[in-house]
C-alpha cells in the first residue's frame, strides 16, 4: 500500500512537472505572440502615417499640378494674344507660285499684285512695311503648293481695306492667270484650331447644317432654335453631339481645360 502511495506521488509529481513545463512554453509562445502582436501594431500605425503622409504629399502635388497647369493655360493665352497683336497689320496671300517675284523688289511685286489682283483706289498708299515668303522650306516638287506670303502694313486699316476687298471674291482672286487667295495672318495656334473648326463645318454642311467660323475660331450655327455662337469646340461639344457631329480633339487639350475648370 506505500509502495503503490509512492509511485502514485512520484507520478503526480512528474505529471506537476510536466504541466508546469507546458504552462511555461505556453506562457512563453503567448509572450512571443504578445510582443509581434504589439510590434505589428506599431508597424501598422507606422504605415498609417506614411499613408496619411502620402496621401497629403499627393494632395499637395494634385493642387501644384492644378496650379501649374493653370498658369500655362493663362501664360499661353497671354503669349498667343500678343502674337496674335503683333500680326494684326499683317495679311497672308496664298497660291502665288515660287520664284514668281523673280528676284525683284518684294514690296514692289507685292504692291503691283495687289493693285492688279484687286480694285482699290489709285491714290491708296498701301504702305507696306515689308514682304516674304513663309519661313518654311522650299518646296522641291513642283507640284507642291507655294509657300505663303506674309506682308505687313503700316497701318492696320489699309490692311483691313485690301483684305476686305480681297474677300469679295469669294473664289479667290486672279493674278497672272494664277488662282490666289488673301487671308489673315493667324498664328499656328489659331490655324490649327481654325482647320478643327472647318473640319466640323464640313461635316455640318453634309447634314445641311448652316454654319460658320467667325475670328479668331468660334463657331456659329444657324439652327432652326435660332444662332448659336461658340467660342471653342469644346463648347460646342455638347450642342454638337445632340447634331451627331462628334469631335476629334487633342486628348492633351482635354485635360488640361478639365484641370483648369477646377
Amino acid at each position: 500500500m506505500l509502495a503503490e502511495l509512492r509511485t502514485l506521488r512520484k507520478e503526480h509529481a512528474e505529471a506537476s512537472k510536466d504541466t508546469k513545463e507546458s504552462l511555461t512554453r505556453v506562457e512563453t509562445a503567448l509572450s512571443e505572440v504578445t510582443e509581434r502582436t504589439t510590434q505589428l501594431e506599431s508597424r501598422l500605425t507606422e504605415y498609417e502615417e506614411r499613408l496619411a503622409a502620402a496621401e497629403e504629399k499627393s494632395q499637395r502635388s494634385e493642387r501644384a499640378l492644378r496650379y501649374l497647369l493653370y498658369r500655362d493655360a493663362s501664360i499661353s493665352a497671354k503669349c498667343e494674344d500678343l502674337e496674335s497683336r503683333a500680326r494684326r497689320n499683317n495679311l497672308r496671300i496664298y497660291g502665288v507660285k515660287e520664284d514668281e517675284e523673280n528676284n525683284s523688289n518684294m514690296i514692289d511685286f507685292i504692291s503691283d499684285l495687289i493693285r492688279t489682283s484687286l480694285t482699290l483706289p489709285g491714290d491708296l498708299n498701301l504702305n507696306i512695311v515689308r514682304a516674304h515668303r513663309s519661313l518654311t522650306m522650299k518646296p522641291k516638287n513642283p507640284e507642291s503648293p507655294p509657300r505663303s506670303i506674309i506682308v505687313r502694313f503700316l497701318d492696320y486699316r489699309t490692311k483691313e481695306r485690301v483684305i476686305q476687298e480681297a474677300w469679295k471674291h469669294r473664289g479667290g482672286t486672279t493674278y497672272k492667270e494664277q488662282k490666289i487667295f488673301f487671308d489673315q495672318d493667324y498664328t499656328v495656334d489659331t490655324q490649327r484650331k481654325r482647320k478643327q473648326v472647318r473640319d466640323v463645318i464640313k461635316r455640318l454642311k453634309e447634314k445641311n447644317i448652316k454654319a460658320q467660323s467667325p475670328f479668331p475660331a468660334k463657331l456659329k450655327l444657324h439652327l432652326e432654335s435660332g444662332v448659336k455662337t461658340f467660342t471653342s469646340l469644346a463648347d460646342a461639344a455638347e450642342t454638337l453631339e445632340g447634331l451627331e457631329t462628334h469631335l476629334n480633339q487633342n486628348e492633351h487639350l482635354k485635360l488640361r481645360r478639365e484641370w483648369v475648370k477646377l
